[in-house]
């Protein structure tokens, strides 16, 4: 069996255990903190990691959406994840982390990935409720790794409704100011 085949298979079969992988980045050394953060995506959602391609800057989208790039055919609006978390960063994003669930796909611009990280469940906590708050319900879960930094797991739904939702209240208001 080859190597890819082979770890397809374990994955299938993480499913029906208590385990889960997360995909680690970070979205870079944040301005106001000085430090960089590590954040984490579940791998079923992530189709795929590139270096950024060429993006398409399109008028008039949401805060964060930095535009759309042609992957395959496939249009993807990509979103800076840096902005979008508030996180201030001197570095352009380097790697494009498209994700697709439900049918959509959408690229999330980040600093770096580190890599593949499988946990089990009783690892992954539930974030505090004044950091829910924060940052709007975008995290999920939160886990400490081996070396005492906190990985906070990314709401990737969550992530596209807000985008959406931003759009819509926008189309909202243009529309309402004239009409």
């Amino acid at each position: 069996m080859s190597k890819f085949m082979q770890s397809v298979d374990e994955r299938t079969r993480l499913a029906g255990t208590n385990r889960l992988e997360v995909l680690l980045f970070s979205l870079g050394l944040d301005r106001n903190t000085g430090k960089e953060e590590v954040f984490g995506i579940n791998v079923f959602k992530v189709r795929e990691v590139l270096n950024v391609p060429e993006i398409t800057h399109a008028p008039d989208v949401p805060p964060g959406v930095e535009g759309m790039v042609s992957l395959r055919g496939t249009m993807i609006p990509v979103i800076n994840l840096a902005h979008f978390c508030g996180v201030k960063v001197d570095e352009p994003p380097q790697i494009l982390i498209v994700s697709e669930y439900n049918k959509n796909m959408l690229g999330f611009l980040v600093h770096s990935v580190e890599h593949i990280l499988r946990m089990e469940w009783n690892q992954i906590k539930v974030p505090p409720p004044m950091m829910a708050h924060r940052m709007g319900g975008l995290i999920t879960a939160v886990s400490e790794l081996e070396d005492g930094r906190i990985v906070m797991i990314l709401d990737v739904e969550k992530i596209l409704a807000e985008t959406t939702e931003s759009a819509e209240d926008e189309k909202m208001l243009y529309h309402g100011v004239h009409e």
